[in-house]
């Protein structure tokens, strides 16, 4: 089911695409720099593209720009390659013993900085920018900062009183599940510029990952979700599920999110009225999750469930779970 948050087709703009800049190519160049990863299928480290920037850096810069123009991303970077690695003190032969990572190359995610770099920088020029209540993938914020402000929300109702409950939910498999039509709808509700739009929508399409398993070489196409290993990823989620962030809520609900961490705080005068009001915002920020074809694992929750309870700034290890859904 697509996104109900972007009704409305913004106006078209300017079909103007700007020429992609030294500047550009060289910030990105530079994140390059600092990094030591292993290359991607074309097998050309980023130290390599570093160092051959000063002869390259005309022809990447043409490329860049005319893959703009075209709206188009070549699908030789669209192609990941499926890595696992061993996580130490864990048996062999369970399948959580490996953390599995997607190796794309280098050149194609220079072109990914380039244009999540313009992404935010639409975002923030426009007045459109994502949910202050996001702190995941995002410049300038962290998980101090996003532990900070759930803590002065809990801090400050203590300080009169009151308690404070908050629930965690976790979706499954979220970036691998999240609909390329919630991030198209999503980059018309931020008006994001046509020929942005246009060269994502390319990014998106007949993306792949390879792999080596049991009977040799394996191919899968994808049909959803955010790239795993790109740059660019992580940006397409927050703007695809920023709509859930942007749901109205029951008075004294908060919502704090690290990427696809979602945390609902109820504040109330007694444990029964925060509860009351834990329900009634879980049910909602649920319903929205729900909306862009997402899952929240129950079982999960059912666990977690009340991750925090403060009430005269005392911290109960155990308390009665507020929600069941």
């Amino acid at each position: 089911m697509a996104s109900p948050s972007a009704t409305d087709s913004p106006e078209e703009e300017s079909t103007d695409v700007p020429e992609v800049t030294q500047a550009e190519t060289r910030v990105a160049v530079s994140r390059l720099r600092a990094k030591n990863t292993a290359p991607g299928p074309d097998g050309v480290p980023g130290r390599a593209l570093v160092l051959a920037l000063k002869e390259l850096e005309p022809q990447l810069r043409g490329l860049f720009t005319a893959c703009l123009e075209q709206g188009q991303f070549p699908s030789v970077w669209k192609e990941g390659r499926l890595v696992l690695l061993r996580k130490e003190g864990r048996p062999a032969y369970s399948p959580s013993a490996y953390r599995p990572i997607v190796l794309l190359d280098e050149a194609g995610k220079l072109f990914d900085r380039i244009i999540a770099d313009r992404l935010v920088s639409h975002l923030c020029r426009e007045g459109l920018d994502l949910d202050d209540n996001q702190f995941g993938f995002r410049r300038g914020r962290s998980t101090i900062d996003a532990i900070t402000r759930v803590r002065a929300l809990a801090e400050e109702t203590v300080s009169r009183g009151g308690m404070v409950l908050a629930v965690s939910l976790d979706i499954s498999n979220a970036f691998n599940t999240l609909p390329w039509s919630c991030i198209r709808e999503a980059l018309n509700y931020h008006r994001v510029p046509p020929y942005l739009r246009r060269t994502i929508g390319a990014y998106l399409e007949e993306r792949c990952v390879t792999y080596w398993g049991r009977d040799g070489a394996g191919r899968r196409v994808m049909s959803c979700g955010v790239p795993q290993g790109s740059v660019l990823g992580p940006l397409l989620w927050n703007i695809g599920y920023d709509w859930v962030l942007r749901g109205e809520l029951p008075s004294g609900a908060d919502l704090t999110c690290y990427a696809d961490d979602t945390l609902v705080t109820a504040r109330g005068s007694s444990y029964r009225e925060a509860a009351l009001v834990a329900t009634a915002a879980v049910s909602q920020v649920v319903n929205r999750i729900r909306c862009l074809d997402l899952e929240v694992a129950l079982r999960s929750q059912a666990h977690a469930g009340l991750s925090l309870h403060l009430n005269r700034n005392k911290y109960s290890e155990n308390p009665p779970c507020p929600v069941m859904i």
